[in-house]
Formats: C-alpha cells, structure tokens, sequence
C-alpha cells in the first residue's frame, strides 16, 4: 500500500485555490472572519475550563444558549449576515437554539411571504425582535406531511377576519420543533386551511406562541420543552411541543407568496401545486453541506489518530502506522471523498434554495429529497466507520468523534425517515415514466434508457483495467445501475407489491448518480495544480459506489468475471493513487485544532498524551467523597455473617 502523508495541524484556514473550490470562496470568508471572533474569546473556550461532558442537561442548555447570546451581539457588532451567524453557531459548537430563526425561519419567510409581508416582518426576525422556529412535525404525523391534522380555519365575521388554529387531537401536537422549547416567540405553523367548510389543504401560518413582553404563552397556545433525547443528541436545542385551542391570528398571518386569502373568503392557488413542499425542500437542501463538513471533521480527527499510530508488522523495531493498511484506507478515503461530495453538490444546492422563486420547484425537490437520504445514511456510517478506524480510544467522549456520531444519527429521521422519504423518489420515477416526461426532471434523466430495451440487455464491455477510471464509464455505470433498479421498481408497482422496503435502495442509486455528476463537473473547473488530487478523489468516490453495490447487476449478463476482476483491481489501484493525494485534500480542508476539538488533533501533545490528560482530569479520579461507601461495601460480608450465626 502506498504511505500516506499528513500535514500539520494549521494554527488558521487555508486559502490555497483548492480551499476555496472546497469551501466556496464566500464560506472560507465567513469561516476565517469568524474563527478570528471567537477562537480567543473566553465565552467559547475548548481548552479544558469547561468540560461539557460534566455538566447536567439543564446546564450545558444554559451554558450554549449564553454563547448563542454571545454570537448574536458579534453579529450585530461585526456586521455579520444571517448565514454568518448561523456558521458560527456551528464553528462554535453545539449552538443550536438561535440558529433556528436563521437557518429556517427567515429562510421560509424569504421564500414564501409576499413582499409587504418581507417588509414587516424580516427586519424584525433578523434583529431578533422576534425568535421563530418551524412547526411541521406533528405527534402522529412526520415524513406524511399531507397527513397533518392541524387546523386552520377562516373566520369572516365582521369583527374577526382572522384564522383560528387548532389541535383536534392528541395525535395533532406540534413535536419535535426545534426552538420552541424556551426560546421561539413566534413558529410558522403547517396546518390545513379551512374556507366556508372546505378543507383547502396544507398551508403555512405565523403564529405569535409567546408575549413579547413577559415571554408568556400567548391565549390558545400550549408548550412544553420535549426533554432529553437519546444518545446525548441535540442538548442544547429546546425541542418543543404545542397544542393550539382556538388560537386566532391576523388573517394577514397567512404567508402569501404564492397563495392568497382575500376578507371575503376569495381564495387564489398557488400556480405550482407543489408550493406547500417549499419549506421542506430549503431545510433538506441544507443538509448536504452542513453534513458534509462534520463528516469531514470527523474523518481528519481519525486520519490524524491512525497517521499517529503504530501497530504490527515490526519492521526493523518499528511498528507500523495505522494508516498504511489497505483495511483503513479502504474505508476512511471512501467516507473523506464522499464528504468532499457532499459539500459541493450542497453549495449548488444552496444557491438553488436562495433562487428558488425561478426553480422548477420539482426538480429541486427529487434533488434534495435525494441528498437528504443518501448524506444521511452515509454520514451517520462514515462518522462510525472513522470512530471504528481509531479502535477502542476512538469511543473516548474527548476524541469529539462520539459527539459527532450523536449529532448526525436523528438526521436519518428528521425531515423524513429515509425509508419513508424514498418512496418520493419511486412515485416520481412512476409518473414520469407513464407520462414520458423524464427529460422535463434532471434528477430523472436516467429513465431515458429504458426506453430502449437493448441497453439492458447488452453485455457491457470494460475492455482494461484501466478503462473502469475514465469518468464515462463510471457514470455510464451509476446511471445504468438506476435505470436497472427504476425497472425493477416499475415492475413491482405494475405487479401490486410493496416496494416500501426495496425503493430505498432506488433512491441511492438515484443519488450516487447526481452526486458522482457534481463532483465530477466540479473536477473539471478545478485549479490545474489540485486537478490531480480531485481526479484522484472522484476516481475513489465513484469506483466505490459502484463495487459497493453491485447486487443492482444480479441477474443481468451486463458484466463478466473479468469485468469484475479489473473492477476490484481497479478500485485497489484508486485507493493506492489517492493515498499520494490525501495531504493536499487535508491541507485544503483547513481545519484548525479549534474547530475539530479532539485529542486526537492537538499541536501541543499526542494523542496518547492527550488521553492521558484526560484521565488525570476526571471528576472520578479523586475518589474521596465516595470513600465511605466503598468502605461499608467491603465489610457488608460481616453483618450478614454475624446475623447467620
């Protein structure tokens, strides 16, 4: 195997041009201008003087919400935008409960309220006058937007004109909203719009839950903080519940972007059907890159670790490092090209969402519908497989890659369960193909081929090792790996069967496809000096894609064991090249010891010695104040044996 070489912790970012092709010039701005910030200011020390594994929930709740108050008065003091704010929130730590109005409310509010709406009320979500957070999810219902039950229904009596909100049942409690806990004052709320007794379907309400004075619960409006979630995820978001008994607001609260509600109960659809889906495809189209960087983190924290270790075969008293065996490249190079992935198909997918008044809302949707399962489920399995690379230290709270594990693992479940989700991608490979407008959705361009029957039926022919690295050939592959599972699921739907279980695997398909695409358009506008690490990196990304599922070609004549062997030698021989590239792909990555927060990554000591200080600082270690406890358990075997005499 080919020995890997690491650089050294940077003390700030790198600016190289392969930097700003991984960041995007404007990000590695933000990102520079705020570790300027905060990687002095005490209120954010990551130097041991505040361990937040000690501290209770109700604490470190107190102590990141101090920190968010901490960010914002940088914000308006340094001029930051609302997206610099909310990159701080993450640079910062687990800051979670301000970003919300900045991430997702006035993100919707943008993208949905007309513009004397705009005029009102974003100013005063941007400085904060108000706190708002994004009410979906309810008890009964998640990934089934259209089955919510909230209600929403028009009062046109003359001395209303308002909306009157309600939670019919048990099952139509707001849950799991992020924010609502403590912080939010307002929420847009999803909520089915009622006119002259006719259901009207999902629409978004802004709904006033606390004065604004006291930060009392408003009339109609119930709330409770939701409590501690599992594995330690998300402590520092007040997730919230809220029941509405004939709540009122404002018929003007009714956002009116692409709907309208007149006094007299005129009302006027949107033009796009699919409007009441805009607020779900801005939160999921955020994920991609935001998963991608922690992915990221995560797999430097164990490139260093494993660059760090030696291990085994002895060669002259010397043990090997880590890293130099092909069972850890194999998996850590993968999940590092897979991040790279991420972040750049989400950067596009981000400048979409901000254009996404002049989108085709449907394709963007599959897009990021797409994005949101497979960044997900790869991103939770790459953070484990990089804790795994490390060995049993790895499952160490101060390595910081148990936290990211913890962080990313609901991601699989909110905005949509990825199974659950991916049947939108299976009925949309339905209509389409009934419809023949596949060529209408870019997402969808891979049903093309089954048109003609002879693509998947004729044996395809790899003539080299070699040939399986040209990027055609690897597309060819990923897109004929969709079209053969799109078949099968056509199949199964024509013949009554559920593909409840069997679409998700469509649906990465679907995704491995767009994301080799990206990367590799990405390739081609690459500085020519980083060119070759990024061929190097995408040549990794698809060929394991590709090895990693070929279960799609099961029954099918379209390879042979020779095309297999060359696969296999050829993927062997990627990880081998990549390996020289991997110090570049590192070095431009940038993370600075602030941000990855590891004892696995410090300048000043090795990871061993790290460990060790870690140790010497658990509350545990001095023992006193639990002494005479131990000391009655050791003589309890006398008290029992005298009462049997």
């Amino acid at each position: 195997m080919t020995t890997p070489t690491l650089p050294p912790l940077p003390t700030s970012p790198s600016t190289t041009p392969l930097a700003k092709l991984l960041w995007g010039e404007e990000r590695l701005r933000r990102r520079c201008e705020i570790l300027a910030a905060i990687s002095t200011n005490p209120v954010f020390a990551t130097d041991g003087r505040c361990n937040p594994h000690a501290l209770s929930r109700k604490e470190l709740w107190t102590l990141r919400l101090k920190q968010g108050v901490e960010l914002l008065a940088l914000k308006f003091k340094l001029g930051w935008s609302n997206q610099q704010f909310v990159d701080a929130t993450k640079i910062a730590g687990d800051i979670l409960s301000l970003g919300v109005n900045y991430r997702i409310f006035i993100r919707n509010l943008e993208a949905q309220m007309s513009a004397a709406q705009k005029a009102y009320w974003i100013p005063r979500a941007e400085r904060f006058e108000i706190a708002g957070c994004y009410a979906q999810t309810e008890l009964g219902h998640g990934s089934n937007v259209r089955g919510i039950e909230t209600t929403a229904t028009f009062d046109p009596s003359a001395e209303a004109d308002e909306i009157v909100i309600n939670s019919p049942t048990v099952s139509s409690h707001k849950y799991w909203i992020g924010s609502l806990g403590v912080v939010a004052t307002h929420a847009l709320v999803i909520a089915r719009l009622v006119v002259k007794g006719q259901d009207l379907g999902n629409h978004v309400f802004l709904v006033q839950v606390r004065d604004l004075d006291t930060h009392d619960l408003m009339p109609g409006v119930q709330i409770y903080e939701q409590g501690e979630k599992g594995m330690g995820t998300f402590a520092s978001m007040d997730n919230g519940v809220m029941a509405f008994t004939n709540c009122r607001i404002p018929r003007a609260n009714m956002l009116a972007g692409m709907v309208s509600l007149e006094r007299d109960g005129t009302y006027r659809a949107a033009r796009n059907t699919k409007h009441a889906y805009t607020s779900m495809v801005i939160i999921r189209g955020l994920m991609s890159e935001e998963i991608g960087t922690e992915v990221a983190k995560a797999v430097v924290i164990a490139l260093n670790y494993t660059g760090f270790r030696r291990q085994f075969n002895a060669r002259d008293g010397q043990e090997k490092r880590v890293i130099e065996y092909a069972s850890v490249q194999h998996r850590l190079f993968p999940a590092l090209a897979r991040a790279v992935a991420m972040m750049l198909l989400g950067r596009e997918m981000r400048a979409r969402i901000d254009n996404i008044v002049n989108e085709s809302l449907e394709d963007l949707h599959l897009q990021t519908v797409g994005a949101k399962i497979w960044v997900s489920e790869h991103g939770v399995r790459d953070i484990e497989v990089a804790r795994l690379s490390c060995g049993g230290h790895g499952n160490m709270a101060a390595t910081g890659l148990g936290a990211l594990y913890a962080q990313l693992s609901p991601s699989r479940t909110y905005e949509g369960e990825t199974y659950v989700l991916s049947q939108q991608i299976g009925n949309a490979v339905v209509k389409h193909w009934k419809n023949k407008s596949e060529s209408s959705i870019n997402a969808l361009s891979y049903l093309r081929r089954l048109r003609d029957h002879k693509i998947l039926s004729q044996r395809t022919q790899v003539a080299s090792v070699d040939a399986w690295s040209s990027p055609r050939v690897q597309e060819d592959f990923l897109e004929l790996r969709a079209a053969l599972l799109a078949k099968r699921h056509l199949d199964d739907v024509a013949g009554g069967r559920d593909t409840s279980y069997d679409v998700f695997e469509l649906t990465m398909a679907h995704a491995d496809l767009t994301y080799c695409r990206a990367l590799q358009a990405q390739v081609k506008q690459s500085p020519n000096e980083d060119r070759p690490a990024l061929e190097a990196l995408a040549n990794v990304f698809a060929l394991t894609a590709i090895v990693e599922n070929l279960a799609a070609f099961a029954g099918t004549e379209l390879l042979s064991a020779e095309d297999l062997a060359n696969l296999r030698l050829a993927h062997k021989a990627a990880i081998s090249v990549f390996a020289r590239e991997v110090e570049r792909v590192v070095e431009a990555f940038g993370f600075t010891e602030y941000e990855l927060n590891s004892v696995f990554a410090r300048s000043s000591q090795t990871p061993y010695e790290g460990l060790l200080e870690v140790a010497k600082q658990s509350e545990l270690t001095d023992n006193r104040f639990i002494r005479p406890t131990l000391l009655e358990a050791r003589s309890l075997w006398k008290k029992y044996s005298r009462a049997k005499i």
